[in-house]
């Protein structure tokens, strides 16, 4: 699922002490600053070189980012509209 792999790297690579545990979907990512703009600017590389996506400057909003739910969304939406794009 999108979700795990946003957990693990988020836990692993946005974060200094194991969160991995505290991170639910519903985690509050912004608010309880666990991305800053470096990280969201490394999560969106991630996620775009992951899933084979581009994500938009507008789309770069805290409902977007607010949590891994929302991540998980927008990672959705974006490869579902590239597969009606077709190649």
């Amino acid at each position: 699922m999108a979700e795990d792999v946003i957990r693990a790297f988020i836990s692993e690579e946005l974060t200094s002490d194991p969160l991995q545990e505290a991170l639910t979907d519903d985690y509050p990512l912004l608010d309880r600053q666990v991305l800053d703009s470096l990280g969201l600017f490394q999560l969106v590389a991630f996620l775009e070189s992951e899933y084979g996506i581009e994500i938009d400057d507008e789309e770069l909003v805290p409902a977007n980012f607010g949590s891994i739910k929302d991540v998980s969304h927008l990672v959705k939406t974006k490869r579902s509209e590239a597969e009606l794009d077709g190649p």
